[in-house]
């Protein structure tokens, strides 16, 4: 029994061992395949690597016991199928990105006790403005003074009070920009004030460069043009960016040509230019006299040969074929009755080319001032391909790079119905346009033609419904047919006192009657305001041609088109020309829009540098004379009454109705 025992010791002796040595033999392995692993990280293959002694007995790994109660028999499993494994990612390939430093922002550095001052000063102002304002944000990031030192004016605010002094040889005035005196050294709030000081004056410039002075828009509702100003903002941070800053100030200035010269002009005459006027050139003039034709003998006729540029011949006073022919082509010029008669439209054709007489240099600073004040506000680019129309001129014309390709006379809008000055795209070119009368004129026009009389009234009470009082002979005079919401009306059957003519529509069909003549050209705008050729070709021969509405009637328009639809179609004169001699209404719509400005400058300078002054036909000069020295601004005239309205007629007759009604 004891033996017994004493051999189960020595088994689970022998046991214990071996469970030790199997234990012993695992940590061993498992030791050696970490270290295995990091040895293989490492430069040398296999470092670190240890192998289990080699009398290391390893057992077999031990069996599962099994139960006494067998298990059923699982069914067999298909073997799931090995995925391909994905390729790596690059970002997984590539080896880790070191670690970066958190950066830090350096801090923004403090601001000199100048600015201190200068934030100071602007915060304590009452009543900065918008200049002010963005000076304050300006400053409110900006560590250095603009404009001084510890010392006094840096360089370039010399450079900018030299220039901002010259403002008068600009058109500007000098002793509006107020400038500050040199400050002490070492005072900050001298420094401080004057660099406040100026950078005001410069911002002062700017936008008096820009034409901020006045606001057109509140001399007249007819001229209705945006001013183009800088923001502050911006003048600063350009300013700021140079150190000439006087080079930017004179950049702000209008580029065109006339406004160039127009300046070249103002300062010959404030040096006091002394030299000769210009001669005005030999004219000869037609007296007034009785109508001369073929075979007439006159003392005028010798006059009319020298007018028309045919050789004088000292004592003849015959009206010969000749002078016919020539008197004929001058005619078909002007667009008057070629019948080579001298007749007093005639007459007054051939006088109303007449130069003005040249101005002195002196006398022309106020006028030099006020329409370079005016280029301030058109467009700083006016097109490569543009049209210019200059209402006191009365002439129309066509740009093309810099140079003038088409002139032409115009009529323009009278005092009481002023052609606006505006900027605007043309669209569309119609050919034998319809009319279609605007609300103003079936007011002032057409209204009071329809509205039965008095007289019509009284007769209406015992004698019918309207007793025929509707007077409609204006819309037979001048063809107009008349609808309401797109339905024919009888005007006959329209009482006229009680409803909005407004609401009705009037047209005037094509024709050789038509108020728009054969064409008209189209730059919608808020004016209702476009070009248009006309029946009355006759008053582009008078000296002042302010006739129309506010429209522009332009003198030759086939061949305005001509020059219009070359540019932007490539078409050929024959084109067009049959186009007119189809006689159908044609609209044509440009490819391009073509800008188009209506101006107003009493000034401008010719081809050869010499200044053309005229008459200020809607009074905007005196206006913008008294806005720019601060004085009262006279009234503008408002639309007047028409000359050619009804007059209320005697009692049993009816009134006239004229032939230019439009």
């Amino acid at each position: 029994m004891l033996g017994s025992i004493g051999l189960m010791e020595r088994l689970d002796a022998g046991r214990g061992r071996a469970l030790l040595a199997t234990t012993a033999l695992a940590t061993i392995l498992l030791i050696g395949g970490t270290t295995a692993t990091l040895a293989q990280s490492s430069d040398t293959p296999n470092a670190g690597l240890v192998a289990p002694p080699a009398d290391t007995v390893i057992p077999p790994p031990a069996e599962t016991a099994s139960t006494d109660t067998p298990k059923a028999d699982a069914a067999p499993q298909p073997e799931a199928p090995v995925k391909a494994e994905a390729p790596a990612k690059a970002e997984e390939l590539a080896p880790p990105a070191p670690a970066v430093a958190a950066t830090v922002a350096p801090e923004a550095a403090p601001p000199s006790p100048i600015v201190e001052a200068i934030r100071k000063q602007l915060a304590d102002a009452r009543s900065s403005g918008a200049d002010g304002a963005a000076l304050a944000a300006f400053y409110a990031k900006r560590a250095q003074p603009l404009w001084v030192t510890e010392t006094g004016f840096t360089p370039a605010a010399t450079h900018a009070m030299t220039e901002i002094a010259r403002a008068d040889e600009w058109g500007l005035e000098a002793k509006q920009f107020e400038l500050p005196a040199a400050p002490i050294g070492g005072d900050l709030t001298q420094l401080a004030s004057a660099d406040i000081k100026l950078s005001l004056a410069v911002l002062k410039y700017a936008r008096h460069a820009r034409g901020g002075r006045v606001d057109p828009q509140q001399l007249s509702p007819n001229l209705d043009q945006k001013l183009a100003l800088r923001d502050p903002a911006v003048v600063l941070e350009k300013i700021a960016a140079t150190d000439k800053p006087g080079d930017y100030l004179t950049s702000l200035h209008p580029k065109h040509e006339q406004f160039q010269k127009l300046r070249v002009a103002l300062l010959k005459a404030r040096a006091g230019d002394t030299g000769p006027v210009p001669e005005t050139p030999a004219f000869t003039a037609i007296p007034d006299g009785p109508q001369l034709k073929s075979g007439s003998k006159h003392a005028n006729v010798p006059l009319l040969r020298q007018r028309l540029g045919l050789e004088a011949r000292a004592g003849d006073q015959i009206f010969d074929a000749e002078l016919v022919e020539a008197l004929k082509a001058f005619q078909r010029d002007k667009g008057l009755p070629a019948n080579g008669q001298l007749t007093p439209k005639t007459r007054q054709a051939l006088n109303a080319e007449a130069p003005r007489p040249a101005a002195k240099p002196q006398s022309l600073v106020p006028k030099l001032v006020l329409n370079m004040e005016r280029w301030r506000w058109m467009p700083e680019d006016m097109g490569a391909f543009h049209v210019w129309q200059n209402t006191p001129e009365y002439t129309v014309r066509v740009v093309k790079d810099g140079a003038v390709i088409h002139q032409a006379r115009v009529v323009v809008g009278k005092v009481g119905n002023q052609t606006p000055v505006f900027s605007a795209r043309m669209q569309y070119v119609v050919f034998h346009p319809e009319w279609g009368v605007p609300d103003s004129i079936k007011v002032k026009e057409i209204l009071p033609y329809l509205k039965p009389s008095s007289d019509d009234l009284l007769g209406g009470l015992f004698g019918g419904a309207f007793g025929g009082g509707v007077d409609t002979r204006v819309l037979e005079k001048h063809n107009l047919r008349v609808s309401f919401n797109g339905k024919t009306v009888d005007a006959t059957q329209v009482n006229w006192n009680q409803v909005d003519i407004r609401r009705y529509t009037f047209i005037q069909p094509a024709g050789s009657t038509n108020v728009l003549g054969l064409v008209k050209f189209r730059f919608p705008n808020k004016h209702d305001v476009y070009m248009h050729d006309t029946p009355q070709r006759d008053l582009f021969n008078k000296e002042v041609r302010a006739f129309s509405h506010g429209c522009v009637r332009v003198q030759d328009p086939i061949r305005f088109a001509e020059v219009l639809l070359q540019q932007d179609k490539g078409w050929m004169p024959d084109q067009i020309r049959g186009i007119v001699a189809a006689g159908q209404t044609q609209e044509v719509e440009l490819t391009n829009r073509i800008p188009v400005h209506l101006s107003y400058f009493t000034t401008i300078a010719a081809e050869d540098g010499q200044i053309k002054v005229f008459d200020d036909i809607y009074g905007h000069d005196a206006r913008l004379a008294a806005a720019l020295a601060g004085k009262y601004v006279p009234p503008e005239v408002v639309a007047e009454a028409s000359p050619e309205a009804p007059v209320k007629g005697k009692k049993g007759k009816k009134r006239p109705v004229t032939d230019n009604l439009w």
